[in-house]
């Protein structure tokens, strides 16, 4: 095992306990949603997680925060439910937001039909997996099967596994009896105590000896309640390369399918649009140099018009123009080069901005030349961008 904290620190969460029932705020699904970004998001691995699947997507709610992280190219949404899926199938369409604001690398969503317990072509190179309460929905001929498929045809960098802890329970028992089935879903076949959840990652762990991984959880506990523990248990488990450890064996570079899989069936499947900048480095800070200049020339005219004098040159100070220009990497020599190449006068050190009636070459420079033109389709109506979150309560 090893020890995992979160890189943005500890939830502002508040669990509070009346005489008539317990409120999680924020809800529980949106504290594992947020939770589960920030393991994906770790700088540790971040930039090496470009293919995701997800098990048990379901209603897709956990897609609408995931396909927002810039670095991951392909999502993978796998459930078995084909008419749930097909139901669904619009919420991973881009929103007119995406077509205003393009990605800075390809995204390529597929919803998938299929098993968690079996193999495909499709779950082939994966990063990083993740499975929302969902083990807890699958009987146990799927369930011994789901460490062969991830850990062993899989073999991603990241998994990330959650499940109720039934040592919670205790406390939900306190207000209403639990589901005949003795659960709290009627469709869960079980429910762990922690120590129970503990034995299975260890034997993950034990027959997977490539992997670590380490227990946490979401739903704080009441005040004087903290023995029972997180109302969501969650296991990340981590390849051992992302945390600069040798492999204990060597991966397998072409995992078999297995013999009794069943080929995952694909329901949709969609690209969003994206831009690629292929200005060089000078091409941008020239943009940047000419829009510092527009905005120092504007504030001089206004500051002119406030106490009736006009000039017809303005004098920028070299260092002003460069502390400006910190965010895209200029440097005096740099920007030397770029004002004598364009014959732009510099006095003093100071760069000389002549006034004009007609613009210049270089003023109200934008960036929309290099964008390409793309429009979304006619036929979705996006108007409100709904994104199919669910208020549901959680399972």
């Amino acid at each position: 095992m090893f020890c995992y904290k979160f890189t943005c620190g500890d939830f502002q969460t508040l669990t509070t306990m009346t005489e008539t029932g317990i409120t999680f705020d924020p809800p529980v699904y949106e504290q594992r949603y947020c939770g589960t970004i920030q393991i994906l998001e770790d700088p540790r691995w971040a930039d090496k997680i470009k293919k995701v699947v997800e098990f048990g997507c379901a209603e897709m709610r956990f897609f609408q925060l995931m396909r927002r992280i810039e670095t991951i190219e392909n999502i993978r949404l796998v459930d078995i439910d084909e008419p749930l899926l097909r139901k669904n199938s619009t919420c991973i369409d881009p929103l007119v937001s995406d077509y205003l604001r393009h990605r800075s690398s390809p995204l390529n969503v597929q919803i998938l039909q299929g098993s968690v317990a079996d193999s495909s072509e499709e779950l082939r190179d994966t990063d990083a997996v993740v499975a929302l309460e969902l083990i807890e929905h699958v009987y146990d001929d799927v369930l011994s099967k789901i460490p062969d498929n991830v850990f062993g045809f899989m073999q991603p960098k990241l998994v990330v596994f959650s499940t109720p802890n039934s040592d919670y329970n205790v406390i939900f028992t306190r207000f209403n009896p639990l589901l005949p089935n003795g659960f709290r879903h009627d469709d869960h076949k079980f429910e762990w105590t922690r120590e129970e959840f503990k034995a299975w990652c260890l034997g993950i762990v034990e027959k997977y000896p490539n992997y670590m991984f380490s227990l946490t959880g979401m739903g704080n506990p009441p005040k004087d309640f903290e023995s029972v523990g997180h109302v969501s248990q969650i296991a990340i488990f981590v390849r051992k390369d992302c945390l600069e450890m040798q492999l204990e064996n060597p991966l397998v570079t072409t995992p078999k399918i297995g013999e009794e899989s069943t080929p995952y069936k694909l329901i949709r499947s969609v690209d969003y649009p994206f831009y690629v900048d292929t200005r060089t480095e000078k091409e941008k800070i020239w943009i940047e140099v000419q829009i510092e200049m527009q905005r120092f020339k504007r504030m001089a005219i206004y500051s002119e018009n406030e106490q009736d004098s006009f000039d017809d040159t303005y004098k920028m100070p070299i260092t002003s123009l460069l502390n400006r220009l910190q965010n895209v990497g200029a440097t005096r020599e740099v920007l030397d080069e770029l004002l004598k190449e364009n014959n732009l006068k510099v006095e003093d050190n100071c760069v000389i901005i002549e006034d004009s009636d007609e613009e210049s070459e270089w003023s109200e420079p934008y960036e929309s030349d290099h964008l390409s033109q793309e429009v979304p389709p006619s036929d979705k109506n996006q108007e409100e961008e709904e994104e199919c979150w669910d208020t549901k309560s959680d399972s």
